[in-house]
């Protein structure tokens, strides 16, 4: 398909899953969307166990199949074997299809003395689109959406959760993303409360194109779920005049460039 309807919710911080689910449902009423994008840690931040985060997956998939849509479920703390880590499941009417983890938690907010970093980045194929996740702050590194790039993504979704004084810097840091990727980036922000330092949370989601735009911004402190349509034809343009994914695959040129270092 040529187009893919996005939608971003923008939401407050649940007490658990199930409240979270709950006003999930009351959204989605009367949505007609092909893919849902959830903040980081909306449904709260107490570390699930394995099997409530598989209950968390079959009421997102009992929604995908309402909806007939692809649900990237936020990012939860779950305990895995023993190890706490950040997961972003991705749900379809089949249920659990991929996930990503958080590869850097945060050591600024003090995730990092809790929740171990991980090691997998999830990337699904829906038609003719690649779709893959990047947690948060893992966008700050761009190594790991360069690794997407060269599988191919086409879309990549970033669950997060930014203190409003951050908002302007992580449009930006979007824009550069999809930009140097040539793919779009889709980040949806929780609202409504507070970082552990006191900062506030008021949202200020976005979709950013390949060729440098805003396509979709939301506004700081507005609640509920935000659609935009998405074109494959930005994402072709930008490859064949930029070429910067060609680059990328074939990069003989920068495993010759010698960086050299002196004392002054």
């Amino acid at each position: 398909m040529n187009s893919i309807k996005l939608t971003l919710a923008q939401t407050r911080r649940f007490g658990s899953y199930v409240d979270g689910i709950t006003w999930f449902r009351t959204q989605i009423k009367g949505l007609t969307t092909d893919l849902v994008v959830l903040p980081e840690n909306w449904v709260g931040t107490r570390i699930l166990s394995n099997g409530e985060f598989n209950e968390y997956v079959e009421m997102l998939k009992a929604i995908a199949e309402d909806i007939n849509a692809l649900v990237i479920g936020g990012a939860v703390y779950v305990n895995i074997n023993g190890r706490n880590v950040s997961i972003c499941p991705i749900v379809n009417e089949r249920g659990l299809i991929n996930y990503s983890e958080k590869i850097y938690p945060s050591r600024a907010t003090g995730e990092r003395m809790e929740i171990s970093g991980g090691t997998r980045l999830g990337l699904v194929r829906v038609d003719n689109w690649s779709i893959g996740c990047i947690i948060c702050v893992d966008a700050m590194y761009p190594e790991l959406t360069r690794l997407l790039a060269r599988h191919g993504v086409d879309l990549i979704v970033n669950p997060s959760s930014i203190s409003v004084d951050r908002v302007s810097l992580w449009r930006s840091l979007g824009l550069i993303r999809a930009f140097e990727n040539s793919a779009y980036f889709a980040s949806a922000m929780g609202t409504g409360y507070k970082y552990p330092d006191g900062r506030d949370v008021l949202g200020g989601s976005f979709v950013a194109s390949p060729n440098g735009e805003l396509v979709l911004t939301v506004d700081l402190g507005a609640e509920g779920l935000f659609t935009t349509v998405i074109n494959y034809d930005e994402i072709e343009y930008a490859r064949s005049r930029r070429g910067y994914v060609d680059d990328l695959r074939h990069d003989v040129l920068i495993r010759n460039i010698l960086v050299n270092i002196t004392n002054a």
